[in-house]
């Protein structure tokens, strides 16, 4: 893995659980046993499939880690469904952009996840385009 790809892998790892935790604050959710489990299984799910992906060449990698933070919100998802949680509003182009995401906790962007994800996130984008520039 390159060094531009584990700085992403670990900023994107690191902010997994905080950025649940502080929707599911904001939204008035506890994080109760069910939650935080969905957490845990969200956020190794999360980091087995960046080290995978990462560890690709650049070339091979057919999806982006930003992809991957946004379906490791399935978990949390499923817990909520499963707690019964009513689900939140979403406006047309979220609802198209990611199906899926009922409760409104996958972000749109990497800068979304703070200063640190959106500086690796460009790093990690500049390096695979001068990868891929170079093939």
């Amino acid at each position: 893995m390159t060094p531009e790809a584990q700085a992403l892998r670990d900023a994107l790892a690191l902010v997994y659980r905080p950025w649940l935790l502080h929707l599911f604050e904001i939204r008035g959710w506890e994080a109760g046993p069910t939650l935080v489990k969905a957490i845990d299984d969200g956020e190794q799910w999360l980091t087995d499939r960046l080290d995978h992906l990462l560890a690709q060449p650049f070339d091979q990698q057919r999806r982006g880690p930003l992809e991957l933070f946004q379906e490791a919100m399935r978990f949390p998802t499923t817990a909520l469904i499963d707690l019964g949680v009513d689900r939140v509003d979403r406006d047309a182009t979220a609802v198209q952009a990611i199906p899926g995401d009922v409760f409104d906790l996958a972000p749109a962007s990497s800068a979304m996840l703070g200063e640190t994800v959106w500086q690796a996130h460009l790093v990690w984008g500049a390096a695979k385009a001068n990868a891929m520039r170079q093939t």
